[in-house]
């Protein structure tokens, strides 16, 4: 339910949310509105019970959608991936292995094989193609003032960890649901914070309250085990741990403001940019274009906190070049047959 209502939410107000001299119009605040009660109900319902929780969402939702919007905006337009583009776009070239490696990224989709048997008319998909970037030094050959020299410094670009996101029929249906998987992430984001702030809290306090106790006992009868000074050391320890670990989310008000501080900002969270390579067909990396060895290679690297940035290109795949299925339970067949 969240990710079509987001969808609805991208598809009539993208670029237009809260842009209105006057402020968003009432349909506006009520589609915004519902889509603040689906992300309570998605981080925790229990925030119904703070009063105005919908309204003290109504500003950082719309600003988390505008960001969203803008975000994807950064992500270049489609590259066509198929055969012949390998040789022909050095985009392509530059992201896969080979034709093989290609058409395998894509077969093995399972989003893009649904999208295509969901719609049986469609000749081609749309997606995000998100990938690592690896960068390898080396020494080389090169060709310095028009003289071949050996042991160059030189760098070689690579793409790995190759993943298909948000298919869409057309490029507009890939960038909303691009945008819904974002905000997803966002929620995801916030969901999984609030859960190891509140665990690590509740440890804390659970062993600093069994060594205050340890230590009482100790004191009160001072021939027990247990040495005193090593029981405070510990203490201490604990204590330095919880005023060093900033948002404790002792309440739900501390849970609620750390929803809307994360919404209000999600650039602090979730980072976007426009990047530009220049590779020549080794994947050696130059700095600026020249001599025809070079082409320019843009694309957008996103990145959450605390995660690797990801390089992401929005792309099209002919169904025709899908792959047939395999078959595992025949080919496990055939091998211990063997």
């Amino acid at each position: 339910m969240l990710t079509t209502f987001l969808y609805d939410a991208f598809q009539r107000f993208s670029g237009r949310l809260g842009t209105a001299p006057d402020g968003p119009s009432a349909s506006c605040v009520q589609s915004i509105d519902q889509l603040a009660e689906l992300i309570i109900d998605e981080t925790s319902s229990k925030f119904r019970a703070i009063p105005g929780s919908v309204r003290r969402l109504r500003g950082p939702v719309t600003n988390t959608l505008r960001y969203v919007d803008d975000l994807a905006r950064q992500v270049p337009g489609a590259v066509h991936c198929r055969r012949s583009t390998f040789t022909e776009d050095p985009r392509v070239n530059a992201f896969f292995v080979d034709h093989k490696h290609l058409q395998e990224v894509f077969s093995q989709s399972k989003e893009v094989r649904d999208l295509f048997d969901h719609n049986p008319d469609a000749a081609e998909c749309f997606a995000l193609l998100c990938m690592c970037r690896e960068e390898r030094k080396y020494l080389g050959m090169a060709l310095v003032d028009d003289i071949v020299r050996n042991e160059v410094m030189q760098t070689s670009v690579s793409f790995s960890d190759h993943q298909i996101i948000s298919p869409g029929i057309g490029e507009a249906d890939a960038r909303c649901a691009l945008k819904c998987c974002i905000v997803k992430s966002l929620i995801s984001y916030i969901r999984k914070q609030s859960i190891e702030a509140a665990t690590q809290a509740a440890d804390l306090e659970n062993r600093h309250r069994a060594l205050s106790a340890r230590l009482k006992r100790l004191e009160l009868n001072p021939s027990g085990a247990g040495d005193p000074i090593e029981l405070r050391r510990k203490l201490e320890a604990i204590e330095v741990q919880m005023v060093g670990q900033g948002r404790r989310f002792t309440s739900l008000e501390d849970q609620f403001d750390f929803v809307i501080e994360v919404l209000s900002h999600p650039e602090q969270v979730l980072k976007g940019r426009k990047c530009s390579l220049f590779l020549d067909r080794l994947g050696v990396k130059h700095e600026a274009l020249g001599a025809g060895a070079a082409y320019e290679l843009p694309f957008a690297e996103i990145e959450m906190v605390r995660q690797r940035p990801r390089v992401a290109s929005l792309v099209c795949f002919p169904r025709e070049e899908l792959l047939p299925k395999r078959d595992f339970l025949r080919e496990a067949s055939i091998f211990l047959a063997a």
